[in-house]
């Protein structure tokens, strides 16, 4: 199922809502056939697949009304002007925006959304479509351990034996340890996407643009990894990407402003063509709305999640009215799939939205025309979005049959398990990105590969903090490819149904992410 996936929309180039149906209807058949699954149990996985598909459009909803609604009010422009204003230049907007805005969102939020938020962001700012969904979803990786309020550590980790508060904080710990290599990196990992793959200067100038933004860049890096590696130990893993994410922003933000460690020279060498010269537009500042105005939707998004995601009570009543959720489908209690509405980021993205009408227009009308905009967007992305999640939903609940088989995830670990031995550790973050690539979450992909992991840890006597801290660093890697995550990313920048251009974009990146994880581990290993 994997290959095939890789194959219909990698390499024959496929649109995901074709390359995904064939991949459901494979998976599907070798769930009735190889794995047994009872006609209802695949039932109920495909309901459950079109729920999950609704809970995504709404979260596509909200972030393509929203940026709508921003363009409609001329907003989006005054954020331009503002980000120019600390610097023009696109491999540092990158940094700030792909790596910096996106950490802070995923440890507020998580599940896809960083990504469909930066991405438009980028694209206000000059970024291609292309660059702009490659970028915001390499972007999303580092911070996808702590992402949403630490649930990848202390929901996922939850199937492991003797699973304990401990347990989630040390291998938290150990995460942020191996970050200090990774996540240092990363900004300079984005910058060498953006000069590299999207723009058409030499590869001597290339590489000499890459190499003059390097040390702001592995300085905004250090920033983040040192702060989450200090933050998890002290505090704990709920809050370490958001404070991590806000310092390296704010460090990031300062230094481009004041010129500290950047090259003199300006690089734009990506920039879409201009309707108009960048003159004319800071002629015309003192006409725009004060920067306040045309960040406060954003503003509000970023408190509205925190509120909802940190505040106990907050947290409940947002969850229990309007729950939306559907539980033991078809009489099978283990197949569920919940959507709490007023809790979902689609939910405060509209939200947004009406703040940005009122804010910028003092009139509903923005919002109206960018809503309308919005659901034809979203019900084209249905179509890829529903086959995918077929997909997924039916290898994940294949343990659910009468041939006594484990489930496909966990028949993939074992596998695996028997090829590497005692070389786990070279693996370990190989099944962590497979169980993102097709779930689409480090969280489902740990809650399913974390108890294979932990055994096979017990097997080849490996330090079990060692192999869960790989698993959740290889499912960081597999987000990046996630394919509902690419459809979403795909969507906002407009382009639907081109999913195979980014993911073939992105796959050169999620290995060499990959294989720094491997390579750290087997150090660890040599160590121990």
């Amino acid at each position: 199922a994997i290959i095939l996936q890789l194959l219909c929309i990698g390499v024959f180039r496929m649109p995901a809502k074709i390359g995904m149906s064939i991949s459901a209807v494979a998976v599907g058949i070798a769930a009735l056939v190889a794995w047994q699954m009872t006609p209802l149990a695949v039932g109920a996985s495909v309901a459950q697949a079109v729920h999950r598909s609704l809970t995504i459009a709404l979260i596509l909803f909200g972030a393509i009304t929203l940026l709508r609604t921003l363009q409609e009010t001329a907003a989006l422009n005054r954020i331009k002007l503002g980000f120019h204003a600390i610097s023009a230049d696109m491999r540092v907007q990158t940094v700030l925006v792909a790596f910096a805005c996106v950490s802070l969102l995923e440890g507020i939020s998580g599940f896809g959304t960083p990504a469909i938020i930066a991405a438009p962001l980028l694209m206000v700012l000059g970024f291609r479509p292309i660059a702009a969904a490659v970028l915001a979803l390499l972007g999303d990786t580092v911070a996808v351990t702590f992402g949403a309020v630490g649930t990848p550590l202390i929901v996922g980790l939850e199937n492991v034996p003797n699973y304990s508060t401990n347990l989630t904080w040390a291998v938290g710990a150990q995460v942020a340890t191996f970050d200090l290599v990774i996540g240092t990196l990363l900004p300079l990992m984005l910058v060498s996407v953006l000069v590299l793959q999207f723009s058409e200067l030499t590869l001597k100038a290339k590489f000499r643009s890459i190499l003059h933004i390097a040390p702001w860049s592995l300085l905004i890096g250090a920033t983040y990894a040192v702060s989450a590696f200090t933050v998890v130990r002290l505090i704990g893993p709920e809050f370490t990407a958001i404070i991590a994410g806000s310092i390296a922003l704010l460090v990031g933000m300062v230094t481009a402003y004041y010129n500290v460690g950047l090259p003199q020279q300006i690089w734009r060498h990506h920039a879409r063509p201009e309707d108009e010269a960048e003159e004319e537009i800071l002629e015309s500042s003192a006409q725009l709305m004060p920067l306040w105005k045309a960040w406060l939707p954003y503003a509000t998004v970023i408190v509205l999640l925190l509120l909802t995601r940190t505040v106990p009570l907050i947290r409940d009543v947002t969850s229990r009215i309007l729950d939306a959720s559907w539980r033991g489908i078809f009489g099978f209690s283990e197949i569920n799939s919940t959507w709490a509405v007023l809790y979902s980021p689609g939910t405060i993205l509209l939200a947004a939205a009406v703040v940005a009408a009122l804010v910028g227009s003092r009139s509903l009308t923005p919002l109206k025309t960018g809503a309308k905009g919005a659901i034809t967007t979203v019900v084209g992305a249905l179509l890829a979005l529903v086959p995918t999640l077929i997909m997924v939903q039916i290898f994940t609940n294949s343990g659910i049959n009468t041939s006594e088989l484990a489930a496909m995830p966990v028949y993939i670990g074992e596998t695996l398990a028997t090829v590497f031995g005692g070389l786990w550790v070279a693996a370990a973050p190989l099944l962590g990105a497979i169980g993102a690539f097709i779930a689409g979450s480090a969280t489902v992909s740990t809650l399913t590969m974390g108890p294979v992991q932990a055994s096979i840890a017990e097997m080849t006597h490996l330090p079990l903090i060692l192999v869960l801290a790989l698993q959740m660093v290889g499912a960081a890697a597999g987000n990046i490819i996630a394919i509902h995550n690419v459809v979403a990313a795909s969507t906002v920048v407009g382009l639907a149904h081109r999913e195979g251009l980014i993911m073939r974009r992105l796959i050169m990146a999620t290995m060499g992410y990959v294989g720094m994880a491997v390579v750290i581990g087997l150090a660890c290993a040599a160590l121990l």
